[in-house]
């Protein structure tokens, strides 16, 4: 339903990896803050319309007419946003992977790209799960702008943690302890808080 606007945002990120790869610094800025705010879009437009644009058009009534439990339904949606996310946030991961490694991109600036994609992706499943247990789409709205805005202080935080901020202009790929904790982290929250929500809504016995 939706494929014209998902190849827009991929088309967009495309964008962004062709002027990252043009090495030049003017052109990484601008690359790098197209992928942010698209890789941000991406997320909020998959949870906007498979999940919030349901209840607001009440079409949840004819998911009850449906031999299909509360259960079901939760994971059919994780795995539904899941996969529409995936494809343009794997092709923006596996973009940048090839121009630091074959452009005169500096290496070490891959671990730093990831981090920040780490936590791109971990704000979209603190989304997803907010969207998924929260009825109020004010809320929604509010959680997704909030978990936004912490971008750019994280990507500032990063770049004063020695073992990772100095390495971005060599040519050194280095996973340093601090690095993993941080992965480490990431993916803890995002299972925490698939965790939270399951619980939240394995409670229902309805999709009321």
């Amino acid at each position: 339903m939706y494929q014209k606007q998902f190849a827009a945002y991929v088309i967009g990120l495309l964008i962004g990896l062709t002027l990252i790869g043009m090495a030049k610094t003017w052109a990484f800025y601008a690359g790098g803050m197209i992928l942010l705010v698209l890789l941000i879009c991406v997320g909020g437009f998959a949870i906007q319309t498979s999940l919030l644009n349901e209840r607001r058009e009440h079409t949840l009534t004819f998911m009850m007419s449906l031999p299909m439990t509360p259960m079901t339904f939760f994971w059919s949606k994780v795995l539904a946003n899941l996969v529409l996310y995936l494809v343009p946030f794997l092709i923006v991961v596996a973009g940048t992977a090839f121009l630091v490694l074959f452009t005169p991109l500096p290496d070490g600036i891959l671990i730093w790209s990831f981090l920040i994609y780490g936590f791109l992706a971990t704000n979209f499943f603190i989304s997803l799960s907010a969207a998924l247990v929260l009825e109020s789409e004010g809320w929604n709205i509010f959680v997704q702008i909030a978990v936004s805005t912490f971008v750019g202080p994280f990507m500032v935080v990063l770049g004063t943690i020695d073992a990772i901020g100095k390495k971005i202009e060599t040519n050194d790929i280095v996973l340093s302890q601090e690095a993993l904790s941080i992965f480490a982290l990431e993916l803890a929250v995002i299972l925490l808080s698939l965790a939270f929500a399951r619980a939240v809504y394995r409670r229902k016995d309805s999709f009321l």
